[in-house]
């Protein structure tokens, strides 16, 4: 699964997103939670234009439109990508609504001698990436909108293998608009083909402080070796 991640990057999100600029301040994020709110990219179509990639906050954490109460689960933070369009939660948010989750690196704990430890993954070259997300948009009865998102998750790679038995869909840049804009009726071939995981000597992994343990702590600091 996919539990934490980083967004420290913030200032090249939409130089490297594409993104119509907005005055829309992103602080850097260290230790990102579920149930917290975080951009994410959508394609949408403004003001009569061409589509194109929009920026939006949501919640981490998809509460499904048919869904009666959004507090039992506090939302759903990840989706496994096999099997995806056969899950009530997830099938037509996967069809027609994805999403690209932006971010820079992600947490994951490895069980060892004396308990878990944190490791941080990122790419080598430490530059931005994306996560495959789908996302949902519940009404309450109440007039309450909760737009929240789940990242999708396949099977790990090498490096992730000995530290976890999942790892985060991470998009080829050539396939982030792919994901974006492929029609829901064609979605099927592109998730086996993401099934594969991301090449493992693109990315770097450490271990990092336990501090990243308790989401109360989000600095630079938590992503440096341990």
């Amino acid at each position: 699964m996919c539990g934490r991640y980083t967004l420290g990057d913030s200032h090249n999100l939409f130089r490297r997103f594409h993104l119509v600029e907005e005055e829309l301040e992103i602080a850097g994020r260290f230790n990102v939670a579920p149930s917290q709110h975080m951009p994410v990219i959508v394609r949408e179509e403004t003001n009569g234009r061409e589509a194109a990639n929009q920026i939006s906050l949501m919640q981490w954490g998809l509460v499904p439109s048919w869904s009666k109460d959004p507090k039992p689960s506090g939302g759903l933070i990840n989706a496994r990508i096999e099997g995806i369009l056969a899950k009530p939660s997830f099938r037509s948010p996967a069809r027609k609504r994805r999403c690209l989750v932006p971010c820079d690196g992600f947490y994951e704990w490895k069980k060892e001698k004396g308990g878990k430890v944190p490791y941080y993954i990122r790419r080598r070259d430490q530059e931005l990436f994306a996560f495959a997300g789908i996302y949902d948009v519940w009404h309450g009865s109440g007039g309450e909108i909760i737009e929240g998102y789940a990242i999708l998750t396949t099977r790990p790679n090498t490096l992730m293998a000995p530290i976890h038995d999942r790892m985060p869909v991470i998009l080829e840049q050539e396939m982030e608009a792919l994901w974006l804009d492929i029609p829901g009726a064609d979605i099927a071939s592109l998730l086996s083909t993401l099934e594969i995981p991301f090449p493992a000597e693109a990315l770097e992994t450490f271990p990092v402080s336990t501090q990243v343990n308790s989401p109360k702590f989000d600095f630079p600091g938590l992503v440096r070796r341990d």
